[in-house]
């Protein structure tokens, strides 16, 4: 009888070697999916930050305004687009001179033009049936913005601004001078 001989097995077969290509690609792939969809959000919820911070601040240069001046005709200076069409770069800060509340720079960083931020600001009177409603107002701040892409205009001369995104927020501004 002669012995049986094992056959000692060097390299791996075509089919193993697909095998784990395969799973190391699907593996690789989920990873690379993963951190471009969170890098994404991630500007996603950047812009969105920012759109928040601007209609906040607007909210309250409103309120730093005198209260015999807030209304929507001077708070017009407040409107439009926040990127300049020519230079594309921020527009100056408008502030009113008179206001306690003067900005230490004129103007928004460059992370700001990016998303190409338009703002609307609507003052309107609070309904008279409110307790003390003549010394209430209603301050909305809209702020629009776009995703990884320009607009067609910087611009609006009325209606809607062609951007992608849009916040809304409000709040009521009381005059501090009057007794209640």
């Amino acid at each position: 009888m002669t012995p049986c001989r094992t056959v000692s097995r060097r390299a791996f077969s075509f089919v193993e070697i697909i095998i784990a290509f395969t799973v190391a690609a699907v593996f690789f792939g989920g990873i690379l999916h993963f951190i471009t969809a969170t890098r994404s959000e991630t500007s996603k919820a950047e812009r969105y930050l920012r759109a928040l911070q601007i209609a906040q601040e607007t909210i309250e240069l409103a309120q730093s305004t005198p209260f015999e001046e807030l209304t929507g005709s001077k708070m017009q200076v407040f409107e439009g687009s926040l990127v300049n069409p020519q230079t594309k770069r921020s527009v100056s800060l408008p502030f009113h001179a008179g206001s306690p509340w003067q900005p230490q720079t004129k103007g928004y960083p460059d992370q700001y033009t990016k998303a190409y931020y338009y703002r609307k600001v609507k003052v309107d009177q609070v309904d008279p049936s409110t307790p003390n409603a003549r010394f209430l107002r209603m301050v909305t701040v809209e702020v629009y913005w776009n995703e990884n892409q320009v607009p067609s205009s910087l611009e609006t001369v009325a209606g809607t601004p062609d951007r992608m995104r849009k916040l809304a927020l409000s709040a009521i501004v009381f005059d501090e001078k009057e007794y209640y």
